[in-house]
């Protein structure tokens, strides 16, 4: 299960950079441009409107499986396989976000920051789906979950970086079309540097036998079992981490409960930019402690790793609320907020990592000849996953809003929801046989 190639340790680094300028390319148009819409606009913008362009922004990564059945079939005898790809779409991305610091009229501003969005998102999300081809191409078994932790350690760190740093010093200074100019090179740079990875020599696949291949993604039996876990398994991701900041607000008493109920109910979402802006950060530090962590130990063993954090996460959900029963005043629920924040980021992003390792191990045993189109299938389906956790959650909260006026304890019904899907998830992941993904010295 090793790969074709001698892996380098300055694989990692390429890797690393090219998912920190990853971060900054999702994490500037996700944290900064409603702060930068604020500015434009004379200090408020239409928080519908601007969902309605962040719905549209999120629709590539929904898609990104497209190039990933493209690129597993045609390369280049002389780039490689997955380097044409990875840098024409980099380029691509790049192209619009270069085009954006020279033209984003105000008056078209929701309809021209839809069309960017979705263009440096399409440029970012099919390559990334080339590079996790490359990944899964050049990194051996045993190290496979520390490059994952890695990458989203750094992605994430580009993302805050990015969105909340870099974003609003270039605000504060006046210079918001050089940041996007910078983002554009960085997309290019970070692309071209997979150019120094050395990849396996291309295979000639049969056109007919790839075709029956291809096929059999969306007909075998055992292809289901991954599918649903990996789509109940990110149910979770978004709604749970959005109204547990609502519920630490509340306890604040920054935001009022029954305003906040029928602003959700209504279809709106409280404004909250400065507040997101430190929950997001307490959030990131769990989310590097977890990456990094889930990465190491899921280096030991997968089967362990994915079953003590979901052991840890499914009661997680539960207690959350819990604290802010009790407490009152400013300073205490900010506190417990914080600590659970960096939880609930740690646990959450332990999954994933484990997850995509897992996804990865499955897609090298299942498919060597599609492992980017089966990965990116898989991640595209995690991103759907989480897209339905987002509107089953408001579903739950809408109907209960109806008879229950507590916040906590519509918050708690939705703990439960997540608490079950993760219980399901882990129940079908343990159907999955241990020797398709588990290292060899543990089965």
């Amino acid at each position: 299960m090793s790969s074709d190639v001698d892996y380098k340790k300055s694989y990692t680094y390429i890797f690393v950079f090219y998912y920190l300028c990853e971060g900054f390319v999702q994490g500037i148009p996700f944290l900064f441009w409603p702060n930068y819409l604020a500015d434009l606009l004379g200090g408020s913008y239409n928080i519908a409107l601007w969902l309605a362009v962040y719905a549209i922004g999120s629709i590539p990564f929904a898609i990104k499986m497209i190039v990933g059945i493209f690129n597993d079939k045609w390369g280049s005898k002389k780039y490689g396989q997955r380097f044409p790809w990875i840098l024409s779409f980099g380029i691509f991305g790049a192209f619009w976000w270069f085009l954006m610091a020279f033209h984003l009229p105000i008056g078209e501003i929701y309809l021209w920051l839809a069309i960017y969005y979705f263009m440096t998102q399409l440029g970012m999300a099919f390559s990334d789906s080339a590079l996790d081809g490359l990944i899964l191409d050049v990194t051996p078994k045993e190290k496979l979950s520390r490059v994952q932790g890695y990458t989203w350690t750094f992605m994430f760190l580009g993302y805050g970086i990015g969105g909340m740093g870099l974003g609003l010093l270039f605000l504060a200074i006046g210079c918001v079309p050089l940041l996007f100019i910078t983002t554009g090179m960085l997309m290019v740079i970070s692309s071209g540097l997979t150019y120094l990875i050395k990849e396996p020599p291309i295979k000639e696949i049969d056109t007919r036998e790839w075709g029956k291949e291809l096929l059999t993604v969306l007909t075998k039996k055992r292809n289901w079992k991954v599918y649903i876990y990996t789509f109940i398994g990110a149910i979770q991701t978004i709604v749970l981490l959005t109204f547990f900041m609502y519920v630490i607000l509340i306890a604040m008493g920054v935001i009022d409960v029954q305003e906040t109920i029928l602003s959700i109910v209504g279809g709106g979402a409280v404004d909250m930019q400065f507040w997101s802006s430190i929950f997001y950060l307490a959030n990131g530090v769990g989310i590097a402690m977890g990456s990094l962590i889930a990465g190491k130990f899921g280096d030991v063993s997968r089967k362990k790793t994915i079953s003590k954090t979901f052991l840890v996460y499914i009661p997680a959900c539960l207690i959350l609320v819990i604290p802010f029963i009790f407490i009152t005043g400013n300073i205490m629920p900010l506190i417990f907020g914080l600590i659970f924040l960096i939880l609930l980021g740690a646990l959450q992003n332990a999954l994933i990592v484990v997850n995509q390792t897992v996804r990865g191990d499955l897609s090298k045993t299942y498919y060597p000849n599609l492992k980017s189109t089966y990965f990116a299938l898989l991640v595209s389906l995690s991103n759907l996953g989480q897209t339905v956790g987002v509107i089953a959650g408001a579903v739950i909260f809408t109907i209960f809003s109806i008879f229950i006026m507590d916040f906590f304890v519509i918050f708690f019904i939705v703990s439960i929801f997540c608490a079950i899907s993760l219980a399901i998830s882990f129940l079908i992941f343990r159907t999955i046989p241990a020797k398709d993904y588990e290292l060899e010295r543990n089965l």
